[in-house]
């Protein structure tokens, strides 16, 4: 009988998951010519940072996003969804803090700031909300995640208009991507 009083709240929780990739998707693709922002604003940009690479980047994390999700989802239990799933939610909300943090720093448009703050970070910080409220996951977990997140943001704000090696690592595993799959 526990279970059938149940249910509905744990459908809700695994559809806000989903709703979040959405908002993630919209986001990256929000995110589709970044690469003219990057290279206009940013110092040590790649040769590799083409649209190209950053494109094929974009397609790769939306994949890896919709498998994560369906790993997360897949058994139905919320509490499984929220460990498997609570870093990416985490990964995906910093990097929409800085694009807040970049929109201010460049006095300009960042590509991807308008769903950051419109989807992602109201959806992302009310799913971890309501992971933690529903005990899915215990808050130090997600304060160990969110502590990570505030690692790389005072990263971002310490490299102020130098493009972090993260960047430049997407913006080569893209490159390496593209060429091998457009090659072939």
């Amino acid at each position: 009988m526990n279970n059938i009083l149940t249910a509905p709240e744990s459908l809700k929780f695994l559809t806000a998951l989903w709703l979040f990739l959405l908002a993630f998707v919209l986001h990256e693709l929000e995110e589709w010519h970044i690469t003219e922002f990057e290279r206009r604003n940013f110092v040590e940009v790649p040769p590799t940072a083409t649209g190209r690479s950053a494109r094929m980047w974009i397609a790769f994390i939306c994949a890896v996003g919709i498998i994560w999700c369906m790993a997360s989802t897949l058994p139905g239990i919320p509490s499984v969804a929220a460990w498997i799933f609570l870093p990416g939610i985490v990964a995906a909300l910093t990097n929409a803090l800085q694009h807040v943090y970049w929109t201010w720093y460049f006095k300009q448009y960042a590509p991807g700031v308008v769903t950051a703050v419109v989807l992602l970070i109201p959806i992302g910080g009310t799913v971890a909300a309501w992971a933690v409220h529903h005990r899915y996951v215990p808050v130090w977990y997600v304060a160990i995640l969110a502590g990570l997140g505030v690692w790389v943001l005072i990263h971002t704000v310490r490299d102020g208009n130098r493009m972090s090696p993260i960047i430049r690592a997407v913006y080569n595993f893209g490159f390496r991507l593209s060429e091998r799959l457009l090659k072939a």
